[in-house]
């Protein structure tokens, strides 16, 4: 790349996306104009991948390829077709098969709106644009903001992010997608970032949310600002809603509905049926897991610090 050129394809395609998302839910004709600048949005994105190789390489003909006239604007920009293929062949990026059969639709639409009279049901217009942003999303999350062409902090994109998850007709069809994935997860959390109950633990401690697609930072801290109101409880002569672990012994224990516990820290989940309280003298009924005999009995169920006040007595 040369220093001196900015082109900020980045950030104007992701001002065209945004630009995309003003119209998407409104009538038929500004329908028309959420196609068009999402594909100059998406173009423009791709494209920077291929100026970061080589900006010869976002000239339709390399071989024209002039240092005056990138700095003019005065060049043919690379075609679809052609940025397609040099993704694939110079940056050895080939895009995931759903999200290029969706950027081949959005083309041909896109050149209809735009040459011929627009004629289309907006519910299929519409459902054909989330379809893409569905599949364009987690590109713009695992390339462009992984490999660094997007900053994972930029405005846009997370306006963007924010929009859509407010957004029903991205929600629904995005859930759909990640059904097989939520359904997999033995207690589904809730995710402090898009609202959906679609967090599952990673082995143990990390979380990730198959809605988001991502792994959530801080997840414990996030979701007791957005979910847990321990003031409430304890002002009304309630218990605290926040406990210690059994196993990891963080105060990131929590009960949810039914009989299901779930700590936010180490991501262990027994149910009620597993707990118990310790009777000792010490710990004032800290919450244990249930012992049984080999004979199926329960056993009483001391915790540590009880166990240690016996063993010194």
């Amino acid at each position: 790349m040369i220093e001196d050129i900015n082109l900020n394809m980045v950030d104007n395609g992701l001002d065209f996306v945004l630009k995309s998302l003003d119209t998407i839910d409104k009538s038929d004709e500004d329908l028309k104009y959420s196609l068009l600048n999402l594909h100059a949005g998406i173009q423009l994105i791709l494209k920077e991948i291929l100026f970061q190789k080589d900006w010869s390489l976002i000239f339709q003909k390399v071989e024209d390829a002039d240092i005056n006239k990138l700095r003019t604007g005065d060049f043919s920009s690379v075609n679809y077709k052609t940025l397609i293929k040099r993704l694939k062949h110079e940056c050895d990026l080939e895009l995931d098969k759903k999200l290029s059969d969706k950027l081949k639709w959005l083309k041909k639409e896109r050149n209809i709106a735009e040459h011929y009279q627009f004629v289309v049901s907006s519910d299929v217009l519409k459902s054909n644009i989330v379809q893409l942003l569905t599949y364009l999303i987690p590109f713009l999350k695992t390339v462009m903001v992984e490999m660094g062409y997007i900053s994972s902090d930029d405005d846009r994109f997370i306006q963007i992010k924010e929009y859509l998850h407010t957004f029903d007709a991205y929600v629904d069809e995005r859930l759909k997608l990640i059904e097989d994935e939520v359904d997999a997860i033995h207690v589904p959390m809730k995710c402090p970032v898009c609202f959906q109950e679609t967090v599952d633990f990673i082995d143990e401690t990390d979380t990730f949310c198959h809605f988001c697609d991502e792994q959530i930072e801080g997840f414990a801290d996030e979701y007791f600002y957005y979910f847990v109101d321990r003031y409430s409880y304890i002002k009304d002569g309630g218990d605290d809603p926040v406990m210690e672990c059994p196993s990891c012994e963080y105060e990131t224990f929590i009960f949810l509905d039914g009989n299901q516990y779930v700590c936010l820290s180490c991501g262990v989940k027994p149910t009620q049926e597993e707990l118990t309280t310790c009777p000792g003298p010490v710990c004032a009924e800290k919450i244990v897991y249930r012992l049984q005999s080999s004979e199926g009995e329960y056993e009483p169920s001391f915790c540590e610090m009880c166990l240690d006040y016996f063993r010194d007595a």
